[in-house]
């Protein structure tokens, strides 16, 4: 999966992409799922991640509206 298929699933807000991937926004220092439902971040400003841990490490911390740090399938991440 190229950048630009994450950006069109960020764009879209396609939940089947959650856990496949995490994006970062360069702006506000803050990394999301794909299908958080904040307002979607310029494609300039955005930033992918294999893991939720890479991001962390790359310097950006968890949104607090999707809550990607949490476990998939807990009642946060849902």
């Amino acid at each position: 999966m190229d950048d630009r298929s994450r950006y069109e699933a960020v764009s879209s807000r396609d939940a089947r992409f959650d856990g496949a991937f995490f994006f970062a926004v360069v702006t506000t220092g803050i990394y999301c799922r794909p299908s958080c439902p904040a307002v979607t971040p310029r494609r300039p400003n955005v930033r992918f991640y294999p893991t939720a841990a890479a991001a962390q490490a790359g310097g950006f911390r968890a949104c607090r509206r999707c809550r990607p740090d949490a476990v998939p399938g807990s009642a946060e991440w849902n």
